[in-house]
């Protein structure tokens, strides 16, 4: 028997995660707001969105804890036209974690098991 709470959160796992963020591209400084968050990267939603393959260093901050993540990642794809105002993610970049430290994965990690213990729906991937 697995032990849910030792349990690893599955990579493809994704939680809804709104939050401000600063997006760097290269020297050009640039706010966004997460949308969602997996262990594998985040999802943003900028005015000035980076082009797919880009690097991009994105900071943010998880709830109950105070240090600013300063995380390296890839663009793996951007999302320039909204297709459905309801449906469908607002103009963003699919952002790729790159080498996650371990403090910085705990919380991540941390976020994502929070977010599922509160939400009957998500409870199922702990």
């Amino acid at each position: 028997m697995v032990n849910k709470s030792s349990a690893p959160t599955p990579r493809s796992l994704r939680i809804p995660f709104i939050r401000r963020c600063t997006l760097f591209i290269g020297k050009t400084e640039s706010p966004g707001l997460l949308i969602d968050l997996s262990v594998a990267g985040v999802y943003v939603q900028a005015r000035t969105l980076p082009a797919e393959g880009d690097e991009v260093v994105v900071k943010f901050r998880v709830p109950g804890n105070d240090r600013l993540l300063q995380i390296q990642t890839t663009v793996v794809y951007v999302n320039r036209n909204q297709k459905h105002p309801v449906h469908s993610l607002p103009p963003g970049a699919g952002l790729r974690f790159r080498n996650l430290s371990v403090d910085d994965s705990k919380l991540v990690v941390g976020a994502i098991r929070a977010y599922c213990l509160s939400n009957p729906l998500y409870r199922q991937y702990l």
